[in-house]
């Protein structure tokens, strides 16, 4: 819920658990997998589970509206491709005011919670579709 300047982010949900996609490269197979995990925010059939999760919440009373995805993190190492495609499609596609919520699992063992939210600029969002952003 968006109150004034603050989005109040009271529950979240994962995505179902999926086999990936068969592959008979095993040299390759650890990076096919990541890059695979790394684009369910964007697949049809998830972006189908996100819509029932918050219609069912809703039949339960509870305030539910899609606000973003969430990733974790090592170290502050987040911001791949993968991370800005996912964002890119969410302020695209639901919202633009959509974050992503990225907790940090290393810096939260160290006794304090990191989470942190983030959203991709206008400017960026105008690169990104005009293709003048490379990750090089």
């Amino acid at each position: 819920m968006d109150a004034k300047s603050t989005l109040e982010i009271t529950n979240s949900f994962p995505f179902p658990a999926s086999e990936p996609p068969p592959s008979t490269d095993t040299y390759h197979d650890n990076n096919n997998m990541s890059q695979w995990a790394a684009a369910a925010p964007r697949s049809k059939a998830n972006a189908v589970y996100q819509t029932e999760m918050i219609k069912k919440l809703r039949e339960v009373n509870v305030d539910a509206n899609n606000v973003g995805w969430y990733t974790s993190a090592n170290l502050g190492n987040f911001v791949n491709m993968n991370m800005i495609e996912n964002q890119y499609h969410y302020q695209k596609e639901l919202n633009e005011r959509t974050v992503a919520l990225v907790h940090d699992v290393s810096r939260s063992s160290q006794g304090s919670l990191s989470l942190r939210a983030f959203r991709l600029s206008p400017a960026f969002m105008v690169a990104y579709k005009e293709n003048k952003f490379t990750a090089e």
